[in-house]
């Protein structure tokens, strides 16, 4: 069977390198095999007389001593390997992060989280379509997404440039997008995984909830998606951002919560009917006294509900 042989190499920098001497034999069409290239010892081999037939403490000494050299090297190389895969993401990351923070100011802030919404707020649990998959860049011609042309044309000149080095899905850059967003506007630190592939097509239309229902009816369609009554109301709270009148544009804290306690008159210019509408409900009621009194399980629960949004749907890579 016809083989290769190559030798395994760890690049630590452009610089230097790190070779251990170790072979691996690849056959051309069957699973990989590893040779280390060392004769077993065995009994007989080690027996040089009827009493050395079988071998005892000095022989498995000698034998551990012996292979332990060979496979301590083949660990060491496969700890590497992993450390260098998740060296390799932070910086990547990092990269993401840098491109998106030279293009994203706190004045753009609510727009590139919105992007996050519609792209991910498709998703369905029982059908197991829509979510955060970059498909929102097909859509953005219906009329739920107007004015998110100006947000993607922010984020392309950003992937634009990340690309060049590495190239990332938009259902990354978007996820990415959004929650430096929120970071740069004052709230919270989220870190989100790398990975989420992006669809070739639009998702089915009339997925997003309408920014007239009722509390009710916000419920159940944010329980098709799978979230909870409190990952609503932490989720509605990225609304303290943006132009919907509750406090500082540029501001992400829990200034939407203490506004809502006001239970703001529907004839009023501050926030959506939805907004409006969770205060009459005593279920989000609960929570939004719980946010408007303490920022920090505010932020701490928006992290975790963000994460599992821009998680929501999405299809990764292979590992």
């Amino acid at each position: 069977m016809a083989s290769t042989t190559c030798t395994v190499s760890l690049i630590s920098s452009t610089k230097s390198s790190s070779t251990f001497p170790l072979k691996f034999n690849f056959p051309a069409k069957s699973p990989s095999t590893v040779n280390f290239r060392a004769n077993p010892l065995t009994a007989a081999n080690a027996a040089s007389s009827g009493k050395d037939l079988i071998l005892g403490r000095r022989g498995l000494v000698f034998t551990l001593t012996a292979t332990l050299p060979l496979l301590l090297p083949f660990s060491e190389c496969i700890e590497a390997f992993a450390a260098k895969a998740v060296e390799s993401d932070i910086s990547e990351y990092e990269l993401v992060k840098e491109e998106i923070r030279k293009v994203v100011t706190k004045g753009k802030a609510a727009g590139v989280l919105r992007l996050v919404f519609h792209d991910a707020g498709t998703f369905q649990v029982d059908e197991n379509s829509g979510g955060m998959n970059g498909s929102v860049i097909y859509e953005l011609d219906r009329p739920e997404n107007k004015g998110l042309q100006s947000p993607f044309k922010i984020l392309e000149k950003a992937k634009s440039e990340v690309d060049t080095v590495q190239p990332v899905s938009w259902a990354d850059m978007i996820s990415v997008a959004g929650a430096e967003a929120v970071s740069i506007c004052g709230g919270p630190t989220i870190q989100v995984s790398l990975g989420r592939l992006d669809s070739k097509e639009p998702d089915p239309e009339g997925k997003l909830p309408a920014e007239s229902l009722d509390a009710f009816a916000l419920r159940q369609s944010f329980q098709t998606k799978g979230f909870s009554t409190q990952e609503l109301v932490a989720l509605s709270g990225a609304h303290t951002i943006g132009n919907k009148g509750f406090g500082s544009p540029t501001v992400f804290d829990n200034t939407y919560f203490k506004i809502l306690l006001e239970k703001p008159s529907s004839g009023s210019m501050i926030g959506l009917p939805s907004d409006r509408a969770l205060a009459k409900d005593d279920e989000c009621l609960r929570w939004i006294t719980k946010y408007a009194e303490d920022q920090d399980v505010f932020f701490e629960d928006f992290k975790k509900a963000y994460v599992k949004l821009v998680n929501s749907g999405a299809r990764w890579k292979s590992l």
